[in-house]
């Protein structure tokens, strides 16, 4: 079901540039209730943009994330975002959250990503098959009341840090983190791009939320690395998590996917 937007999709350096491009005609506006009232801007912005609440998955800034989209609320929502901006935040719903999944009460954690829907598929029944790339983190600040069937979302935009002085050296992390990658996937075509990535000079935070997806990591610690803004405490989280990758018994390369397949609404 994922390979219309799998490996043959695009390429690392056109995904960036289509990010670069997304983040440039950025506008957004707080006017309103409905998606389409608001036209996305940043990196400096606050608005208001749907959220799609997830239990498992993660989306970081810089990469695809396969949807396939069968709910009649975010049916209803792809529809408004296809007519507007094409942007939504996807969030991750808080441990406990079975109970309350079909209402807007459901908790869901604060930190969200800020994505673009670049592909869609529409099917004869209704459903979707999109393709969302991750544009940057934010922080969710509120959510209005409205008598849309999903959920709006008042958010702030999360740039990286990078402290001053740094607490790392940041071109012998990058080689760290490319290493440690390499144990995992030695094989694998976007290793190559990684060490593109690293020659063309990509900023330290993008790299390790590309190796974060890339890791297909638990709920739990890929949403750690979503909060984590500070990018050298993220790159040593990155680090760590490689390393213990690395002790594992590693699968042959047929048995290990990348990109990961659809998640599901």
């Amino acid at each position: 079901m994922g390979s219309r937007f799998g490996q043959n999709g695009l390429t690392t350096t056109q995904k960036r540039e289509s990010r670069r491009t997304a983040m440039n005609s950025w506008d957004f506006s707080d006017s309103g209730n409905s998606p389409a009232d608001s036209a996305f801007s940043g990196p400096h912005f606050s608005g208001t943009v749907p959220l799609f609440p997830l239990p498992n998955a993660t989306l970081f800034p810089n990469v695809m994330l396969p949807l396939h989209i069968f709910e009649p609320r975010y049916r209803c929502m792809v529809e408004d975002i296809l007519k507007a901006n094409r942007v939504l935040a996807i969030a991750l719903l808080k441990d406990g959250w079975e109970p309350q999944y079909e209402t807007k009460d459901c908790s869901i954690h604060p930190t969200v990503c800020l994505a673009r829907v670049v592909a869609e598929e529409r099917l004869e029944d209704g459903r979707f098959h999109l393709l969302t790339q991750g544009l940057c983190r934010a922080r969710l600040t509120g959510e209005p009341m409205t008598d849309l069937p999903y959920r709006l979302g008042h958010v702030e935009v999360i740039e990286d840090e990078y402290p001053l002085p740094p607490v790392i050296d940041r071109i012998r992390r990058q080689q760290e983190l490319v290493s440690a990658f390499r144990q995992i996937f030695p094989k694998l075509d976007m290793d190559a791009e990684l060490l593109s990535t690293m020659e063309e000079g990509v900023p330290l935070g993008e790299l390790c939320d590309v190796i974060a997806h890339a890791m297909r990591l638990n709920a739990f610690h890929a949403h750690r690395l979503l909060e984590q803004s500070d990018v050298d405490q993220r790159s040593d989280l990155v680090l760590q998590l490689l390393r213990l990758q690395c002790r594992k018994p590693i699968l042959p390369t047929g048995q290990r996917t990348f990109p990961p397949g659809f998640s599901l609404n």
